[in-house]
């Protein structure tokens, strides 16, 4: 990556930020003269305590996996961490010793993907091939979601995924895909309405009442993920301006200047990553060297929030202070939850370092508890020799909202697929030196921008 640009650059931007005007998306994005009336979004209940569901049965001597798939190895390996592996190993271990789910053992299987999206699909094809095959799968990649969104539905597994383009979790409307945070055109739609809200007190110095906002996402379907057309339309009843998407190769040496130049040119006084890890990195070194950072309302997708680019930067974290992002589940700095409370206990007692606190760890061990609190439900419906990924599925329908250890919460209310809130969170410099992440918004409900069923 590039962390500085010649003075010449940086002159010829400026320029060329003076001369030019702001260029909407595509019709009709445009921007009204000045922002429209503010709506308020509203505040929603933070993540559900854990249902208290007694076993009605008891299977001892049965015994059930947990099937994953994800990226162990290969150039994006350290996109999830350790704490992927581990996470889940040790909710199952602290499970197992309080007795399983109804006396049923759990054991983990979870096989190396690369991201690859052949790699996925072949992955899967050996977990489905499983006799028993599996009643649910996780899954950690926007492209296998949408490539398995069909076949989950003909084979009746339900994937657990943590990549939730709009399509892969809405379409079909009725389908085996449950995504683990809220769809990404629905957080892009909840940030774009937390900045209109909010831009008196958030606008950078000397920018005016209009929001132009620029995306910056990788090049492939999760960088994709947030411009759908139901967010553009919602950003254009907010008077809000969205410029084209500029891609961002999924590289740690690529160099992002001339996608932010295009932005900042084109009237961008807000940008909005679309990414994770290093290219979040990217954004904020380059934005730092060009000498914009301040100029412009920086914020993330959930995913683009993480420990990961504090400890990229190392002692240069604090260039990562100011920016923002949105943040569906509580922080390990929420010590008022039980949920919260058990895994740091949890993770104080394996010895893990506390660089590895990110959000990868928390989500996994968490989701762990709320999948067997839907095991003992199906349990309870068809007993043991009854379970199969249908009757997973209709025992999560039956809970509506599945609260994980109360830290996060899926939602297969009705319709939904998917949960509908999340905070907003900024990186501050704390008392103490540190950077985390602080809320600036608490729980509310995010836009509803899952596409109109056929």
């Amino acid at each position: 990556m590039k962390n500085s640009l010649t003075i010449t650059g940086i002159l010829l931007i400026s320029l060329l930020l003076a001369a030019c005007s702001p260029v909407p998306a595509q019709e009709p994005m445009a921007a009204q003269d000045g922002a429209s009336e503010a709506m308020q979004a509203e505040e929603a209940a933070p993540p559900e305590a854990p249902m208290e569901i007694a076993c009605e049965n008891s299977y001892e001597g049965e015994s059930l996996v947990v099937y994953q798939q994800a990226g162990l190895t290969g150039p994006l390996a350290t996109l999830m961490g350790t704490g992927f592996i581990s996470a889940t190993q040790d909710a199952i271990e602290q499970i197992n010793a309080e007795g399983g789910v109804c006396g049923v053992m759990l054991s983990v299987r979870i096989e190396d993907t690369q991201y690859v999206l052949e790699q996925e699909i072949q992955v899967y094809e050996q977990f489905r091939a499983e006799d028993p095959k599996p009643l649910f799968i996780t899954t950690a990649n926007s492209a296998a979601t949408i490539a398995l969104k069909d076949r989950v539905v003909e084979d009746e597994i339900v994937n657990l995924a943590t990549g939730v383009h709009t399509q892969s979790i809405y379409d079909p409307p009725n389908g085996y895909t449950v995504g683990m945070v809220p769809i990404y055109s629905d957080q892009f739609a909840g940030f774009l309405q937390f900045v209109h809200s909010n831009w008196a007190e958030i606008k950078p110095e000397g920018a005016g009442d209009s929001i132009t906002v620029g995306v910056i996402g990788w090049a492939n379907a999760f960088g994709a993920g947030a411009t759908t057309p139901e967010s553009l339309a919602f950003a254009e009843s907010l008077g809000i301006t969205v410029l084209p998407l500029e891609e961002q190769p999924v590289d740690p040496s690529a160099d992002v200047t001339g996608q932010l130049q295009n932005l900042l040119v084109n009237g961008a006084n807000v940008i909005y990553m679309q990414s994770l890890s290093f290219s979040i990195v990217q954004v904020i070194s380059t934005l730092h060297a060009m000498g914009f950072y301040d100029q412009v309302v920086l914020g993330s997708v959930n995913w683009g929030m993480n420990r990961d680019v504090l400890n990229i930067l190392g002692e240069n974290a604090p260039l990562a202070a100011g920016y923002y992002g949105v943040f569906p589940y509580l922080w390990w700095t929420d010590t008022d939850a039980p949920g919260v409370q058990q895994a740091l206990e949890t993770f104080a007692a394996k010895g893990y370092p506390e660089h590895d606190k990110a959000f990868t760890y928390l989500l996994l061990y968490s989701a762990m508890f709320g999948i067997a609190d839907v095991l003992t439900v199906a349990l309870n419906n068809v007993g043991f020799d009854g379970l199969n990924g249908a009757e997973f599925l209709k025992a999560m329908q039956q809970m509506g909202t599945i609260s994980a250890a109360g830290v996060f919460e899926m939602n297969v209310e009705g319709s939904n697929r998917a949960p509908n809130k999340a905070q907003v969170r900024q990186a501050r410099i704390l008392e103490d030196g540190s950077i985390d992440f602080v809320v600036v918004q608490d729980f509310v409900t995010l836009p509803d921008t899952r596409p109109a069923s056929e």
